[in-house]
């Protein structure tokens, strides 16, 4: 994959769409804590009550900086790409998100 179209928001699961209150499904809370939004996770697509739904997950920063730093620790223990010396573009996504500067 071309490192230009990771989007590291993106490879991060989230909570079944089914098990979450409205605010959450909504984008105004933090999909994970319930703490008011502030990230863009992507739109993700779920079955709610056997309906396709269409729905826009957020973040605080809290949450989506743990959930990066999760995801990275078990992507580069599984990546068959990834080395000790290097890493592909979906791991260097993650660590940028989980790892800020």
């Amino acid at each position: 994959m071309h490192p230009g179209f990771v989007r590291a928001p993106e490879l991060l699961p989230t909570p079944r769409a089914a098990d979450l209150p409205a605010d959450r499904l909504s984008g105004k809370r933090c999909v994970w804590c319930g703490k008011p939004a502030t990230n863009d996770l992507s739109a993700r697509v779920s079955v709610v009550k056997g309906e396709l739904l269409r729905w826009e997950p957020r973040s605080c920063s809290y949450c989506l900086c743990r959930e990066a730093k999760r995801v990275y620790n078990i992507h580069i223990r599984t990546c068959a790409r990834c080395t000790h010396r290097d890493y592909c573009p979906d791991s260097r996504a993650l660590y940028e998100l989980g790892f800020p500067k």
